[in-house]
């Protein structure tokens, strides 16, 4: 479980075996299969929306893909009352990394 004065968010890096151009399109058909709403900033950096639960508020999520296979994704807590995040940030992060994981799968 995260604290956070400001915003509760969790950040993480993992290493691809493919070059940043193939990370692309498939960080963009990760957070297409997830349901969340999307846009790129720029050619390698992705906002998302995560929609609200039962039981916690949306947050809101960035991914950038860099040289090397690197992609570092965060998902913050979007409002500044929410103190604790009670995992959700982290479980974002581990949902993105596993379709991402199964879309490389899938191109295999």
């Amino acid at each position: 479980m995260a604290f956070g004065i400001l915003y509760p968010r969790f950040t993480a890096n993992r290493t691809f075996p493919l070059d940043q151009d193939k990370l692309i399109p498939i960080v963009e058909s990760a957070l297409a299969s997830l349901h969340w709403r999307f846009r790129i900033e720029w050619g390698n950096e992705f906002d998302a929306w995560i929609p609200a639960t039962r039981w916690s508020w949306h947050h809101d999520f960035h991914a950038k893909v860099l040289p090397g296979g690197v992609i570092q994704a965060e998902s913050k807590s979007a409002y500044r009352e929410m103190f604790f995040d009670f995992g959700r940030n982290k479980r974002n992060v581990e949902t993105f990394f596993a379709r991402v994981d199964k879309m490389i799968g899938l191109q295999a």
